[in-house]
């Protein structure tokens, strides 16, 4: 499993703009808002973000890139490779806990929202499909199987995120809580792995042993009679 880093500090412009969308609402909040909310200037949100919709997800933009470096530089079989990062996605969302919920509910509320996670979800999915097929053996030869198991992957970590962040509103969880809800994850990442592994890294068809072939023959008996004994005696 993934260590847990401390929330990265380039969020919280970010985060202090998605709490106020949550409060006060996606349409009623401007540009303005938002840049005050994250302590800039509005020229520099338009840098930074480029638009409301844009800052909502900016967390996942650096999360994305950890991924892909980690994937890039982990000596880690592929499964496993892909399992960490899952989580290492997961742990982000428990670790800014706020950030997260306040998404969660914006996503509730504006269509366009979850339109763009679904566009979110399927970048991390490329991501994890590439790995695969960088690094499988007969990767061409896999690649259906391999896009099956990035999805799936995916699925469950989405899965996992939206049933904790449907239960998160209330008191802050413990540490001990979010631990034990990334271990489930991990748990169920690696029942996923022992399922698609046979498929993704066999090393080719099982080898099918020999046949041992006993048959008793009449002294003198000639070549074409040792044959047809063979023969009746394959199963």
């Amino acid at each position: 499993m993934t260590s847990q880093p401390p929330s990265h500090h380039a969020d919280a412009p970010a985060a202090a703009a998605i709490g106020l969308l949550a409060r006060q609402g996606y349409d009623a909040t401007s540009v303005d808002d938002l840049a005050d909310a994250a302590g800039m200037s509005r020229s520099t949100f338009f840098r930074k973000f480029g638009s409301k919709e844009d800052v909502v997800f900016a967390d996942h933009e650096r999360i994305l890139r950890q991924v892909t470096d980690s994937l890039a530089e982990t000596m880690q079989g592929p499964l496993e490779a892909i399992g960490d990062a899952a989580l290492l996605v997961f742990n982000h969302h428990l670790r800014n806990r706020e950030t997260s919920r306040a998404r969660y509910e914006l996503m509730q509320a504006v269509p366009a929202l979850r339109d763009r996670e679904l566009v979110t979800s399927h970048r991390y999915e490329r991501a994890f499909l590439q790995h695969l097929l960088d690094t499988l053996p007969d990767a061409e030869q896999r690649e259906y199987k391999a896009v099956a198991f990035a999805a799936a992957v995916v699925a469950v970590h989405n899965a996992f995120l939206r049933r904790w962040l449907r239960t998160a509103a209330g008191a802050p969880e413990s540490e001990t809580a979010a631990r034990d809800r990334s271990t489930a994850l991990a748990d169920e990442l690696q029942a996923l792995m022992e399922i698609f592994r046979p498929a993704l890294v066999a090393s080719g068809p099982a080898q099918v042993s020999p046949a041992v072939v006993v048959t008793v023959l009449a002294g003198g008996a000639g070549n074409d009679a040792i044959l047809q004994a063979v023969r009746d005696a394959l199963p």
